[in-house]
């Protein structure tokens, strides 16, 4: 139901280039009848009946015509087609990318970025080719209907029994669907399996490497492939025998038609004429009750295309893939604009009051967590690892569900997500993510910066002497994910990103975690959180404990314990061990 609930809002969303098309491949596909009416008059002249009527030539020139205008309807009915076909690919890639950039709420998805792109490639391909399937079918309807409507008034019994071998080809198709459907699911998830594993294996080169995997990494790309060849030929094969099948099932109806013929001719009943118009039928016929079959064929694979899709969206309301909304597919798209800052009150106390976060699979979590950050201070979380530092932070931003309140101002902010973004926060995840470009760019992200900022952000982040190390400066290319930055540069780069424009609230989680003691008291200097700024940070390092105005304690994902870091060490035992731990490292 669902399959044909989203067919109509699609159509909905352009009628009248939907109902152009279906008008021009009508004509298309109905000129054949007036063809074959010509041709039974053109043999039945060639015969010397009837006694009146257009001469031969006549007869040739309307056939010349009708195929010329056919050819012609075909020409522009592509043309209006094409335009109908990337304006519904464009409007599902439009929907699908909406939802996963804008939509509110923690959503984590599931699926590898190269399972994604799959989806948005041949899934919304798949149902682009149900709306061509239901384009062609008005035509073919009527073509079918008139064509054996004009047969069995020429001859009801001959017309009856070719039809048997035609409707079976119908039959066919219906009973293969299911069978073809299964296989579409098999291929399908065999394919993101292969692109998921290619892009995991160019984003984890270097691991491969250090780990001596090559071989082992081959192999299993090699059993992955060989799933999706063995999926993608049970999928072709179970549609390519259905085509097999049917396409004898002409040259059966044709031999009927002698069969019969012959009798009839001989009583009177049918002439040339009749045979001619029978044969120039049954062709098309044949194709048209496959595509019926077809139909059948496709509704099972784009019900598996929509699931896909709409198991891609998770929780988006009912419709989302479909909904209207523009897609400049005719005219210029509106200038982009940067995008005004979010309207805040600036900071001056932020509450996290009970806040819970439960993993998918059970374990570990955040419990009844709660700590208070006033403006200007430095609160740092640290624990062990396991303990739920990063839990706490992404429960907190929205970025994974979790309950409890939070509170700006006083305030209670209901949608996380959407609240804690620039200018309000700025967050640093435990791994940094770098994009494919230039350092500059990675940097500004997008942003209209000046160059006195850029130098101001690249000062607070330790990375001037880098940068005048590196052969093109700004200007070099990071690499695939930052590959060509040592770790700690790709840290300093995602603070510099923070520091192009100003913030209330600077998040990090483990930011200094690569850089050597010299280079982290430099950063954290410069920084200067604590004073001119406020910052939220996940750390065991002692140059951040010792900086820090307080420390909230975490262990097995609850507070231990919050006060500074002479409190922490007079009172706690798990303090101490940190601590000790992690000033015996740098030693």
């Amino acid at each position: 139901m669902k399959t044909f609930t989203y067919t109509l809002r699609l159509i909905r969303y352009r009628p009248w280039t939907f109902a152009a098309n279906c008008g021009l491949w009508l004509l298309y596909d109905a000129l054949p009848l007036l063809t074959g009416l010509v041709i039974r008059a053109l043999f039945e002249r060639m015969e010397g009946l009837p006694p009146a009527g257009p001469n031969l030539w006549t007869l040739v020139a309307l056939i010349a015509g009708i195929e010329i205008t056919r050819f012609g309807s075909f020409i522009y009915a592509w043309r209006v087609f094409i335009d109908m076909w990337h304006t519904n690919e464009t409007l599902l890639r439009r929907n699908l990318l909406e939802w996963a950039l804008t939509a509110a709420g923690p959503r984590t998805m599931e699926e590898s970025p190269s399972e994604a792109i799959t989806r948005f490639r041949d899934d919304v391909s798949e149902i682009s080719n149900w709306i061509e399937m239901l384009v062609d079918t008005i035509g073919i309807v009527v073509f079918t209907l008139s064509a054996f409507y004009i047969m069995f008034r020429i001859h009801a019994l001959i017309t009856v029994l070719v039809s048997l071998p035609l409707i079976l080809t119908l039959v066919l198709g219906s009973r293969i669907s299911r069978v073809i459907g299964r296989y579409r699911v098999d291929s399908r998830n065999a394919t993101g399996r292969v692109t998921e594993f290619i892009g995991e294996v160019f984003g984890a080169v270097q691991a491969i490497q250090v780990a001596s995997a090559e071989e082992p990494a081959v192999r299993r790309f090699g059993a992955l492939n060989e799933k999706r060849r063995t999926a993608l030929i049970k999928d072709a094969m179970a549609g390519d025998l259905y085509y097999i099948l049917t396409d004898n099932m002409v040259d059966i109806s044709v031999a009927i038609v002698l069969f019969l013929s012959a009798s009839a001719m001989r009583a009177g009943e049918f002439s040339i004429g009749d045979f001619a118009l029978f044969v120039s039928y049954l062709s098309l016929l044949s194709q048209n009750l496959r595509h019926f079959g077809s139909v059948i064929t496709q509704y099972r694979r784009v019900t598996v295309s929509i699931e896909r899709l709409d198991a891609f969206l998770q929780d988006a309301p009912s419709g989302q893939l479909v909904t209207h909304a523009p897609v400049y597919t005719r005219q210029e798209p509106p200038a982009l604009r940067y995008r005004p800052d979010q309207e805040h009150e600036p900071l001056r106390l932020l509450e996290i009051r009970n806040l819970t976060v439960h993993h998918r699979n059970g374990d570990g979590g955040i419990h009844d967590a709660s700590l208070e950050i006033a403006r200007g201070e430095l609160v740092v979380i640290t624990g062990r690892i396991g303990s739920g530092k990063s839990t706490l932070l992404r429960g907190m931003l929205g970025l994974i569900p979790s309950s409890g309140e939070i509170l700006w101002n006083g305030k209670p902010i209901l949608d996380p997500s959407a609240f804690f973004r620039p200018p309000i926060s700025a967050y640093t995840a435990q791994v940094p993510r770098l994009f494919s470009g230039s350092l500059r760019d990675n940097i500004v992200a997008g942003e209209r910066v000046t160059e006195e900022s850029l130098e101001a952000a690249l000062h607070r982040a330790v990375l001037e002497t880098d940068i005048a190390q590196l052969e093109g400066g700004l200007e070099v290319s990071v690499g695939n994910r930052g590959v060509r930055l040592s770790g700690g540069q790709s840290q300093r780069v995602a603070a510099a990103r923070m520091f192009v424009r100003e913030h209330e609230l600077l998040i990090m989680d483990d930011l200094s975690s690569a850089l050597d003691i010299e280079t982290e008291r430099l950063l954290w200097e410069r920084m200067a959180c604590g004073q001119d700024n406020t910052c939220l940070v996940v750390s065991h390092r002692p140059e951040i404990l010792e900086r820090a105005d307080r420390i909230v304690l975490l262990k097995e994902g609850r507070v231990e314990g919050i006060g500074t870091l002479t409190d922490l060490l007079a009172t706690s035992d798990e303090m101490r061990r940190i601590y000790s731990s992690e000033s015996s490292d740098q030693e």
